[in-house]
């Protein structure tokens, strides 16, 4: 599996395993980032970053890739950091939203 780092406002740094939108998940807690991934012809890889939250089970939280807010920004990633502390997951979104500051967050 490929993976990410995304890091925080703190400096922190995060690391996320790269899924697919149509991923299906178990039931576990995790932050996680939408992403639309691109390749360009040297294939470097960028990810668009659209929106970071966090969630106690990824099952119930990404039954549908086709949530408005995915398809307008052309959502294709899902990056996973899996956290089962409520608090903690919540404090790792908020660094996250406050350095990248995600579109989807606003």
């Amino acid at each position: 599996m490929s993976q990410v780092t995304f890091v925080g406002e703190s400096g922190k740094r995060y690391s996320f395993v790269i899924q697919p939108i149509t991923t299906l998940f178990k039931e576990v807690g995790a932050v996680y980032f939408i992403t639309k991934r691109t390749i360009d012809a040297v294939h470097t890889v960028t990810h668009n970053r659209i929106f970071v939250g966090a969630t106690e089970n990824l099952a119930k939280q990404f039954n549908s890739p086709k949530d408005p807010m995915l398809l307008r920004f052309g959502a294709n990633c899902i990056c996973i950091h899996l956290e089962e502390d409520k608090k903690k997951r919540l404090k790792i979104e908020s660094d996250l939203v406050g350095n990248y500051n995600p579109p989807g967050n606003s």
